[in-house]
């Protein structure tokens, strides 16, 4: 017998979610971020709920040819690219987007021979430090991208620390957002910065693409409540007591006593 504990999964608060974050861009493409089994709702249940995206994007590509099967005609877009050169055919074959950054990826794909057209999302580091070309980097990096026979578009992307916390002292969002525009200065293509804190607190980031996520979800950024951002809880979760103790003032419970 299962224990005792329901996850019930509301589709029309995804739906409002996803509106919420369009109208808060009303002049970008809006990415659904569905990784990680879409935060745990479901991968099939989540891209009934955002039929309204643009397009969904997530990590695993295993998860983004499950896309394909289940009839999601729209684009697909890999937030950390492909991890081997052998994930290329089928990338290809399914029309499905990636980010780039490193200069390995880049090295796969000239030596990838293909008659589809690809579309490369170009990752920055603006200070984020986990994936990226560095700003001083970012326009060769672009540049060996763009003479790259199968490559139909390129977009520029970053990824913001802070967006919730802009006067953070270590790395303030409008530092991350001066690299950005210098290190893609000049360049020709889309851009795409904002995540579900930025598209929430900072909407004149909202370029070209916006990516939220978690807000889809009625996660929050920076403390506030779903509530103060006109969202809704996708997952109420439901159990039973099982024991009751009687613990005195004072007393400790659990591991750590």
């Amino acid at each position: 017998m299962p224990r005792p504990i329901v996850a019930s999964i509301s589709i029309s608060a995804l739906q409002h979610n996803l509106a919420v974050a369009k109208s808060r861009a009303p002049n970008a493409r809006a990415w659904g971020v569905v990784k990680a089994n879409a935060y745990g709702h479901g991968l099939e249940r989540a891209m009934r709920a955002f039929a309204q995206a643009d397009g969904l994007a997530l990590i695993e590509p295993d998860y983004a040819l499950r896309l394909r099967e289940l009839g999601w005609k729209k684009p697909i877009l890999l937030l950390e690219g492909f991890f081997d050169a052998s994930d290329l055919p089928q990338l290809a074959a399914h029309d499905i987007q990636f980010a780039v950054h490193c200069d390995e990826q880049i090295a796969h794909l000239e030596t990838f021979a293909t008659d589809a057209v690809l579309h490369a999302h170009l990752k920055m580091n603006s200070g984020m430090n986990r994936l990226g070309f560095r700003p001083q980097a970012y326009a060769a990096a672009h540049a060996r991208l763009s003479r790259i026979a199968a490559i139909g578009s390129i977009t520029m992307m970053t990824h913001f620390a802070n967006a919730d916390d802009e006067g953070n002292p270590d790395l303030p969002l409008a530092e991350q957002v001066k690299r950005f525009m210098a290190g893609t200065a000049g360049l020709a293509g889309a851009r795409s910065v904002c995540n579900s804190a930025a598209d929430l607190l900072h909407p004149e980031l909202a370029f070209d693409w916006v990516r939220p996520g978690v807000m889809l979800y009625g996660g929050t950024p920076g403390g506030g409540t779903a509530a103060d951002f006109g969202l809704r809880a996708a997952m109420t979760l439901r159990s039973e007591i099982i024991g009751v103790q009687q613990v005195a003032p004072g007393e400790a419970i659990g591991y750590g006593s």
